[in-house]
């Protein structure tokens, strides 16, 4: 990678010892691959943890509540063109990244989807991640 980033963990355990934190009034989080519990991240934060191929950075939050989070972001991705192995990380400034689908794991509440929105050739494009199951 092209520096330092967190990576986010897909949970999947649905308990009840999650309750706790929607009853305190505990706003959704980011669950990063190492654990982390990131609540508006700023620096580097990967959406695809297996590859590691998307990833947003310098996030603006203008919103984090109960059902969703958005910002502006810069947004980078991996066009894998010819392919993943051959191709690099391509930056998308001023993007958009929309989370939602909150989700409740043994960990907590954490988001289960990320929505970027970036221009590409003059096109809008948005890609999807989902982050949560």
């Amino acid at each position: 990678m092209h520096r330092s980033t967190i990576l986010l963990l897909a949970s999947s355990a649905l308990v009840a010892g999650a309750q706790t934190a929607v009853a305190a009034g505990q706003p959704p989080r980011l669950e990063s691959c190492g654990g982390a519990h990131l609540l508006r991240p700023t620096g580097a934060v990967v959406l695809s943890c297996a590859d590691g191929n998307s990833e947003i950075d310098k996030t603006a939050w203008t919103s984090w509540g109960a059902s969703s989070a958005t910002g502006t972001t810069d947004f980078w991705l991996n066009l894998c063109t010819p392919n993943c192995a051959a191709s690099s990380m391509r930056s998308f400034p001023h993007s958009t990244v929309r989370l939602s689908d909150p989700t409740k794991t043994k960990q907590g509440l954490f988001f289960g989807r990320a929505d970027v929105t970036y221009a590409l050739n003059g096109a809008r494009k948005t890609f999807t991640a989902y982050l949560a199951t």
